[in-house]
């Protein structure tokens, strides 16, 4: 069980009042007993919400390993820092809910990903491009060239296209770097990650890719039942 971390999108739900529906935010701070979000934006609205303090709500984000975790909580009140900032009140851990889910299937996903990060010695903004190895609902990996410069938990921002049922769907998202094969012999190295944030409709849609790919295998005989 986790918190989630700072720069980590998270979704509220408000379930009744004035202020009922569904917003998004990001964490910003962290402190014992507070946990410290940019002002809510309502999906579809142009600004941001001001929750009343006191309000009870739901937070819900994805743990490191893709699982769905979440908390029930109250709104502390608005803080003014550099930005506009909504307290909630930190629950204890074990008050955090992690929904069990099967391990997802990795399935072959030969297309070509846009990378960027940061170098995490350097400090420098790094833009590149890789090849797709393998893709599930709860991470993927690709291949790189050795001499780019990449380490574990570095968090990657990736992009690609997929084609599915006949559309085209651009992917976008952000991962953490599990870890990093040696080079092989043609130069390249495998990197393994696990989603750190993405949308859960474009989650979905890699769910229904992987889906699909493993029909395909297991009609070829490639995947055993």
């Amino acid at each position: 069980m986790a918190y989630p971390v700072i720069g980590q999108k998270i979704n509220i739900e408000v379930k009744d009042g004035s202020y009922v529906g569904r917003y998004s935010a990001r964490v910003q701070d962290m402190e014992k007993t507070k946990i410290f979000i940019d002002l809510p934006m309502k999906l579809e609205a142009k600004s941001p919400t001001v929750l009343p303090e006191k309000m009870t709500i739901m937070v819900r984000y994805r743990s490191i390993d893709g699982a769905q975790c979440s908390f029930v909580t109250v709104v502390l009140g608005r803080e003014k820092r550099n930005i506009d900032l909504l307290g909630l009140h930190k629950p204890k851990i074990e008050d955090v809910h992690r929904q069990q889910r099967r391990e997802f299937l990795r399935v072959p996903f030969h297309l070509d990903l846009d990378l960027v990060y940061m170098d995490s010695v350097t400090k420098s903004i790094i833009t590149a491009q890789a090849r797709g190895q393998d893709i599930s609902g709860g991470g993927l990996s690709f291949a790189i060239p050795a001499d780019l410069p990449m380490q574990a938990n570095d968090i990657i921002g990736f992009r690609f296209r997929m084609n599915l049922e006949g559309k085209g769907y651009d992917i976008v998202g952000k991962a953490r770097v599990i870890r990093i094969a040696p080079p092989n012999e043609t130069g390249y190295k495998a990197v393994s990650l696990k989603y750190f944030e993405l949308n859960e409709t474009d989650r979905q849609l890699i769910v229904q890719y992987s889906f699909k790919r493993q029909i395909e295998m297991r009609e070829k005989g490639v995947l055993g039942n």
